[in-house]
């Protein structure tokens, strides 16, 4: 072997064995800060054990050597390393599977803390057995609603098959709590036709057929297999709320629940709650029941404002074609803005915007109605004139230019939204020599309409100087609206955030995160800043600093241990929410 293939092969082992060295150095080092991290959480006491468990989690390193030994600890004496264990096995994932007989144990514990966490931990493991499901169902009526949501957020999250979720969630419907069983309907309403039999079942059961109905309602045509059920529930309930809520259910599920018109139409007639025969009426014209026809145009002439007004819609609705009854309807649904009883307002304006009468029909007769001094009737004229969507902001746009429209225009604009994109320079036009009551309410209006606004980003940026708060507060939701698009603000933002600790300077912060999310300097400035909000007095400040580290993510990690405190010991169940949420961004 000549000389130069001896130092090939020197330089070659050489190279492997650096090579070698590197890869395995993590390794090691992992394999030694596991072992003291260990060492702590078993044998330390107080914080520094603590500590070193969620340490474990956040890391979740050396799964092979860690798991084992947090799965002991989950039957410690105290409830803080038996909840912190469970919490941190949930970090290690699909590597933790072996401890889910242990997790389930756990949903018995005597501290409800430590149950939540074996919840969200099983949710996390990756373990669908049957029995950890089961356990999950058996959690989910558990009295403390922390508890019965995270068994549901857990089920829901592992995925075992939409039936057996369904069928698990059916059996949380036995449950005596309220808060619970509702919120297991909203569970089932994310199922929608997988569902149905689930809530087949819950019509059958006084305690759950309200609840029922209302999970239908949100389910709409998907539902159509329960208008059986329905209609066998509207034939014998007595109870009127329910006999509305069963109404309100078929209308929901629209032309495929036509066969119960037979036993809806006799429910236009008199009843000992007058809004039965209102939320009739409704139902059939949302069935498209046609020989309906007759009833309804009888329960015109009833001495019942109500009840002409919904028919009016329902003969509408059933003849779209017919000129006469749809002018009849809306003339009878304007006149219903003005109405004193607000159920009546409130349905007027829906109605309308359900109606979809044409705009040149509908605006004129809204906008005489636009300033009306009864601040009800002015919203319902708003949400009804924005109900119209898109055709209608030409019209809107036009009525900027008149000093008597102009701030009911924007209060439309404003419920248009996004939709109203259109109007943002006519909005910057009108703010041009707006006091600042009408150039705040513009301001809010273009946060409304968000990213679409940009434009607006250098007069924002100028109102931040305005002597009136209104006007400083709302550009600063304007600008965090706006988002990324509203880049220029950026510089005097940070200045303002960085001025003082006033309200103004928290807002400045909420809208820096949602600009420049990943400017490493804007991050710099905020954890910080977002970190000392969660020790805030005001809850609404609190939470806002929580979202906001979980917006800036790993680059906000020097914020664990606040959040870690926060979602420990704040007072409010949401701001701990939302700590615990933005504590496992922070650590991704």
């Amino acid at each position: 072997m000549n000389a130069l293939s001896i130092q090939s092969r020197s330089i070659f082992g050489l190279s492997i064995g650096l090579l070698s060295a590197l890869f395995a150095a993590p390794a090691v080092a992992e394999a030694t800060d596991a072992a003291a991290l260990i060492k702590t959480a078993v044998q330390g006491t107080g914080q520094a054990r603590y500590t070193a468990i969620d340490d474990l989690g956040e890391r979740h390193i050396a799964g092979a050597k860690v798991v084992p030994e947090l799965q002991k600890l989950l039957a410690d004496k105290d409830a803080q390393v038996r909840w912190r264990s469970a919490r941190a096995l949930g970090d290690y994932g699909g590597q933790a599977t072996s401890a889910a007989p242990e997790l389930r144990k756990l949903l018995k514990d005597s501290d409800a803390i430590v149950q939540y966490h074996a919840a969200v931990a099983l949710g996390r493991v990756s373990d669908k057995s049957d029995e950890t499901v089961l356990a999950l169902v058996t959690a989910a009526t558990s009295k403390d609603g922390r508890v019965a949501r995270a068994a549901i957020a857990a089920i829901r999250e592992l995925e075992p098959g939409r039936d057996h979720v369904v069928k698990a969630l059916g059996e949380v419907l036995k449950s005596d709590d309220d808060a619970v069983v509702l919120h297991a309907l909203e569970a089932l309403v994310e199922h929608g036709a997988e569902a149905v039999p689930t809530l087949i079942e819950a019509l059958k059961r006084p305690e759950t057929a309200y609840l029922a109905c209302t999970a239908i309602e949100h389910i709409g045509p998907d539902a159509a297999a329960t208008v059986p059920a329905l209609t066998e529930l509207i034939g014998k309930t007595r109870h009127s709320h329910l006999l509305i809520q069963a109404l309100l259910a078929i209308a929901s599920i629209g032309p495929a629940a036509d066969s119960a018109a037979p036993k809806i139409v006799p429910l236009l007639e008199s009843s000992p709650d007058a809004t039965v025969p209102v939320a009739a009426a409704y139902a059939l014209g949302s069935i498209d029941a046609k020989g309906a026809d007759a009833a309804l145009r009888r329960a015109l002439e009833k001495n019942n404002p109500f009840l002409q007004m919904i028919a009016a819609w329902a003969l509408a609705k059933l003849h779209p074609d017919d000129t006469a009854a749809e002018k009849l309807a809306v003339e009878k649904l304007v006149q219903g803005l003005k109405n004193n009883d607000a159920r009546i307002r409130t349905a007027a304006a829906k109605s309308l915007q359900s109606l979809q009468a044409p705009p040149e029909m509908v605006a004129p007769m809204l906008v005489q109605l636009a300033n009306d001094p009864d601040p009800e009737v002015h919203k319902n004229v708003v949400e009804a004139i924005a109900g119209l969507g898109e055709p209608v902001v030409p019209r809107v746009i036009k009525a900027l230019e008149n000093p008597q429209l102009r701030e009911a225009a924007v209060h439309v604009l404003r419920k248009l939204g996004p939709k109203a994109a259109g109007a943002v320079q006519p909005l910057i036009n009108a703010s041009t020599g707006a006091n600042s009551k009408l150039r705040t309410e513009i301001q809010m209006t273009l946060g409304a309409i968000g990213p679409a606004a940009a434009p607006a980003t250098d007069m924002l940026v100028k109102s931040l100087a305005s002597n009136d708060a209104g006007e400083r507060e709302s550009a600063l939701f304007a600008l965090r609206k706006i988002g990324p698009a509203a880049s220029a603000a950026v510089k005097p933002l940070l200045q303002r955030m960085q001025a003082d600790e006033s309200f103004e300077s928290n807002a400045a912060a909420w809208a820096l995160v949602q600009i420049a999310p990943m400017d490493s300097q804007v991050a710099a400035a905020l954890v910080p800043k977002f970190s000392h909000g969660l020790t805030s007095a005001d809850e609404q400040v609190r939470l806002e600093s929580a979202e906001g580290l979980a917006v800036l993510g790993a680059a906000a990690k020097a914020a664990a241990p606040a959040l870690e405190n926060a979602a420990r010991e704040d007072s409010s169940a949401e701001v701990r929410a939302a700590a615990e949420s933005a504590l496992r961004r922070v650590r991704s």
